[in-house]
């Protein structure tokens, strides 16, 4: 797994959904939380986002592992060894 799968999956479990939910729950009483109940909706929406665009960067296979490599021709040296 690499560095950048790696962030995707801390962003996807920082930015689940479900957590917004229990920030307003906890924060209840403050001036942030009140300010968060008031934009519950867009929270709901930006977690979402990002939630989705960390688990596709978690699951997101590199470029280098899906290329298919040509064998490396034999130098001039090689060749006429070979024959």
């Amino acid at each position: 797994m690499t560095g950048r799968n790696k962030a995707g999956a801390i962003l996807a479990v920082l930015t689940c959904p479900c957590h917004a939910a229990m920030a307003v729950i906890l924060l209840a009483g403050t001036a942030v939380g009140s300010w968060l109940a008031a934009i519950q909706a867009y929270l709901y929406l930006g977690f979402t986002a990002l939630f989705v665009a960390g688990l596709w960067i978690m699951v997101r296979r590199s470029a280098p592992a899906c290329e298919i490599r040509r064998p490396a021709e034999p130098s001039d040296t090689e060749r006429h060894e070979i024959v």
